[in-house]
C-alpha cells in the first residue's frame, strides 16, 4: 500500500499501420508471462477485473476465473456493445420529448452504458480512448447536439476492432472533433488577404493524439542529445499539416449533390441533413490547399488539383508510423487501465505489441492487461505501481457491486424501449465528483498524463499521479457527500413519473448482517461490503475502523440498520484501499 500512502500525503491528510484497417478478428496472441493463465482466486480476479471493467461483479470474477484471462478478454473484445450510445440518446430524447438529443442524453448514455453493458472491456477501453482523443460539451455546438457527441463515443468504441490509423482517421474526421478543433469548414491560404489554415488539429493531433512532445525511446523514455529532450515537431510542420485539413467540412449528403459546394460546406440552409452530425466529414476540392506541404520529414508535392484526400493519406500514414506513437500510445493507455507509471520495460513489451500487430488496439490492449507487470500481485505493495482512480470509475464501480434500481431505466424495458438512466451533471467539486464525463475542461482532458503533484512525496519520487490534478481538499470532500447522497438518498434527476430522485441502491442485500455476531462489532457486515467493494478484506487498519464507527451506530429501527449500512459503504468508498488501484 505503499503507493496509497504516498497519495494521502499527497490529499493533505513505429507502427500504426498503413491506411488500412487491420483484422477486427481475435486479439491476437502474444508470449508475455502471463498467457493462459487463470487468477488463483477472487482476489485476483477481482483485481484484473479492475483494470478490465467499470467494476467487477460476481458473475465477472466466476467467468475469468472458469475461463482465464485471455479468453476472457478474446469473448469480451468480440463481444459488440450491447447497443449505441445514438441509439441510446434518441430513445432518451423521445421519452423525454426534448424532440432530439441534447448534452444530458449524452450523459444518459454513458452512465448506462458503464454500468449495464455486457461488454464490459470494450466500454472501458472506449472511455480511455475519449480521454486520449478529446471532445468537449463544454463546446457550445456539441453541447446542442446530442447526436454529434453520442456518435463520436461510437466511433471510439467501433476503432477498437481496427488499427490505430483507423482509429487516427475516423477521430480526424468526425465532424464531432472537426468542431471541437475548429478544422471543420478549414480554408486554403489566401495571399492576398493574409489568411492562413486554421492550425488546431494539426498541433493538437501531434502533440496530443500521435506523437506526443518530445522524442521517445520504446520503452517511453525521453531520447536525449547532450543531456536533453529532443522536439518532435516544429511550427513549420504545424503550418505544413494544417494545409493538409484544408477542405473539410460538412458531409454533403448524395441528394444534395446539386448544391452548390458551398452550401455544404458551411451547413447552408439549402443543405442540411441529420446525417452531419453522425457522418465523417467531406472534402472540398475548391477550399484545399495545392501548394506543398511538408511536415514530419513527409512531403506532399504541391498539387495541380487539389487532392485532399491524397493529402490526408499521406499525413495519416505519417503519425501512425512515426517512431514515437507506438510508444506514446501504449504509455497513455496503460496509464488509463493499469498503472500511473509503468516500468520502461513494462512499456516497452506494449509497444512491441502495438508494433508487430500493425497497430492493432484489441492486441494492444491484451498485450496491457496480460503483461506481467500488469498480473504480479507483488507489485501492490511497491511504491511505485498503481493508479488513482478517478470519480466517474469509483462510482460507476459502487453501481455495479450494489444492486440498484432507475425508474427510468425500468420503465423502458417495460414499455419495449432502450432503457437508460437519468444521470445528471457531477461538475461541481462541493458537493459531486468534479468530473462529468465527455466535459473535460479541455482538449488536455481533465488531467494530465505526466501531472506530479506538488509538494508531494509522490513528486519528490519523481512519480506521476494524473487524476491527483483533479484532487485537492475540496474534491475529496465534494467525492465523499456525492456518496452520501447515493446510499442515503439516490442520485441523477428527480424522475417526473415517480417524483423520486431516478437512481437508488437496494442494500437489502446487507440487512441480516447489521448485528453479526453482535451490535457492537459486526464484522460480518464489515466483510460482506469489504468483499463486495474491495474483492477481499478490508486493511486491518480499514477493518477496526469500520468495526469501531458501525458498531457504536444505533441499531433498533429499520432506519438505523439502513445507515450502518450506508456508512459501512461509505467508509469503504473514501478509502485508499477502494480509490487507489494496486
Amino acid at each position: 500500500m505503499a503507493f496509497s500512502a504516498a497519495l494521502l500525503v499527497g490529499c493533505g491528510g513505429g507502427g500504426g499501420g498503413d491506411s488500412t484497417s487491420s483484422s477486427t478478428g481475435s486479439a491476437g496472441s502474444s508470449n508475455l508471462q502471463s498467457v493462459g493463465a487463470v487468477p488463483a482466486n477472487d482476489i485476483e480476479a477481482h483485481r484484473f477485473l479492475t483494470q478490465a471493467t467499470f467494476g467487477p461483479t460476481s458473475s465477472d470474477i466466476s467467468r475469468v476465473k472458469a475461463v482465464g484471462y485471455e479468453r476472457w478478454i478474446d469473448e469480451q473484445l468480440a463481444r459488440p456493445a450491447q447497443n449505441t450510445h445514438l441509439a441510446t440518446a434518441e430513445a432518451s430524447a423521445v421519452a423525454q420529448g426534448t424532440g432530439r438529443p441534447m448534452v444530458n442524453d449524452v450523459i444518459f448514455s454513458w452512465w448506462t452504458h458503464a454500468a449495464t453493458d455486457p461488454a464490459q472491456l470494450r466500454q472501458r477501453v472506449a472511455f480511455a480512448l475519449s480521454e486520449i482523443f478529446v471532445v468537449s460539451t463544454t463546446n457550445a455546438e456539441l453541447a446542442g447536439d446530442g447526436r454529434m457527441v453520442a456518435s463520436y463515443m461510437d466511433m471510439l468504441s467501433d476503432k477498437i476492432d481496427g488499427n490505430y490509423r483507423s482509429l487516427l482517421e475516423g477521430v480526424a474526421l468526425h465532424p464531432a472533433m472537426g468542431t471541437f478543433l475548429s478544422h471543420q469548414g478549414n480554408r486554403k491560404e489566401d495571399t492576398n488577404t493574409g489568411r492562413i489554415a486554421d492550425e488546431n488539429f494539426a498541433r493538437e493531433v501531434m502533440q496530443l493524439f500521435s506523437i506526443g512532445l518530445v522524442e521517445l525511446n520504446d520503452d517511453g523514455t525521453p531520447k536525449l542529445a547532450d543531456g536533453q529532450p529532443q522536439e518532435t515537431y516544429t511550427a513549420d510542420d504545424v503550418k505544413g499539416l494544417a494545409k493538409v485539413f484544408t477542405g473539410w467540412s460538412w458531409f454533403r449528403p448524395a441528394a444534395k449533390a446539386s448544391v452548390v459546394w458551398w452550401q455544404c460546406f458551411w451547413r447552408g440552409d439549402q443543405c442540411q441533413d441529420n446525417s452531419q452530425s453522425v457522418t465523417a466529414m467531406s472534402s472540398y476540392t475548391e477550399e484545399h490547399s495545392i501548394s506543398e506541404k511538408r511536415f514530419l520529414g513527409a512531403t506532399v508535392p504541391a498539387q495541380t488539383t487539389p487532392n485532399p484526400q491524397a493529402s490526408l493519406v499521406t499525413a495519416l500514414d505519417r503519425l501512425a508510423n512515426h517512431p514515437n506513437t507506438a510508444p506514446f500510445f501504449a504509455k497513455q493507455l496503460i496509464q488509463r487501465l493499469v498503472t500511473s507509471n509503468p516500468s520502461p520495460s513494462y512499456v516497452q513489451r506494449v509497444t512491441a505489441a502495438f508494433r508487430a500487430s500493425n497497430g492493432n488496439i484489441k492486441a494492444t490492449v491484451k498485450a496491457v492487461l496480460l503483461d506481467a507487470e500488469a498480473r504480479d500481485m507483488d507489485l501492490r505493495e511497491t511504491a511505485s505501481f498503481g493508479k488513482v482512480r478517478e470519480p466517474l470509475v469509483r462510482v460507476i464501480h459502487l453501481m455495479r457491486a450494489i444492486p440498484h434500481v432507475s425508474d427510468a431505466y425500468n420503465t423502458a424495458v417495460t414499455g419495449g424501449h432502450l432503457p437508460y438512466y437519468l444521470a445528471s451533471t457531477t461538475d461541481d467539486t462541493v458537493s459531486e465528483l468534479g468530473q462529468t464525463p465527455m466535459r473535460a475542461p479541455s482538449v488536455f482532458n481533465f488531467f494530465r498524463p505526466g501531472y506530479k503533484p506538488p509538494q508531494t512525496d509522490l513528486g519528490n519520487q519523481d512519480l506521476v499521479a494524473p487524476e491527483m490534478q483533479i484532487t485537492n481538499e475540496t474534491s475529496v470532500l465534494g467525492y465523499a457527500n456525492y456518496v452520501i447522497q447515493m446510499v442515503d438518498f439516490g442520485w441523477g434527476h428527480t424522475n417526473g413519473q415517480s417524483q423520486r430522485i431516478d437512481m437508488r441502491f437496494d442494500l437489502s442485500s446487507f440487512d441480516s448482517l447489521v448485528d453479526k455476531p453482535t451490535a457492537a462489532a459486526p464484522q460480518q457486515l464489515v466483510t460482506a461490503v469489504a468483499q463486495r467493494l474491495l474483492g477481499g478484506p478490508a486493511s486491518s487498519e480499514l477493518n477496526a475502523l469500520m468495526l469501531t464507527g458501525v458498531g457504536k451506530m444505533p441499531n433498533v429501527t429499520a432506519a438505523d440498520r439502513r445507515r450502518r449500512v450506508a456508512s459501512a459503504i461509505l467508509m469503504v468508498a473514501v478509502s485508499p484501499q477502494f480509490i487507489v488501484q494496486q
